[in-house]
């Protein structure tokens, strides 16, 4: 195939198993789903998914177009996402706690493409996202005669990989809260308990921040 001639797939199963680590780890990306799920079910959940997705897609791109090395260069670069991240997931968390204070319905809250926007605004600022497809992307060109290519390919497979992982959480929490919803007093709890996550992702980012640069 004439694909084959300009990539290589021998790297791919190494490039999988790198990926599912980090998929399973904790994130704001993760965090976002869950709060997405408990807050708007499937379909916020849905779009929050495709708008992580979409946060990935933009490194992927910038990585194929060259710009990953010239970011690794400047590591300000890469603080200056990780600050901005982390007010902005403090910006959610704030938001969510005042949201928990009036009693408008939890499916009404978001219009679809908010749910979107927020999720492509959290991926695009998390660094482990940012780091992994900028630094580590690159180490699995193996033999590819078009790294650009080859950078596409694997971006592909991220995504379409992060977008499953990211699918099932998401509806696993919409599940969860269509069965607590007439609970009294769940709607609060759902909305203090997206706030408490979404807070203590900042505070982890900027404790990760702060070792960096110590």
């Amino acid at each position: 195939m004439v694909f084959n001639s300009y990539v290589d797939l021998c790297p791919v199963p190494e490039f999988l198993a790198a990926v599912g680590l980090v998929l399973i780890a904790p994130g704001p990306d993760m965090a976002y789903m869950v709060a997405a799920g408990l807050a708007g079910g499937r379909s916020a959940a849905t779009r929050a998914a495709f708008g992580i997705t979409s946060g990935v897609a933009v490194y992927v791109v910038a990585v194929a177009a060259g710009l990953g090395a010239l970011v690794a260069r400047h590591t300000s670069a890469l603080i200056g996402m990780q600050l901005v991240g982390a007010a902005y997931l403090a910006w959610l968390a704030y938001t969510a706690v005042q949201e928990s204070r009036d009693g408008t319905e939890l499916t009404a809250e978001l219009a679809g493409h908010q749910w979107f926007r927020r999720g492509f605004v959290v991926n695009l600022t998390n660094p482990k996202i940012a780091l992994f497809v900028l630094a580590f992307l690159p180490q699995f060109l193996g033999t590819a005669t078009s790294p650009a290519l080859q950078l596409l390919m694997l971006g592909v497979l991220l995504q379409v990989a992060g977008l499953v992982v990211e699918l099932l959480v998401g509806w696993a929490a919409g599940a969860f809260r269509y069965r607590v919803f007439q609970r009294p007093g769940t709607l609060r709890t759902l909305r203090l308990t997206s706030a408490f996550v979404f807070a203590s992702l900042a505070v982890l980012v900027i404790a990760e921040l702060t070792r960096a640069l110590a």
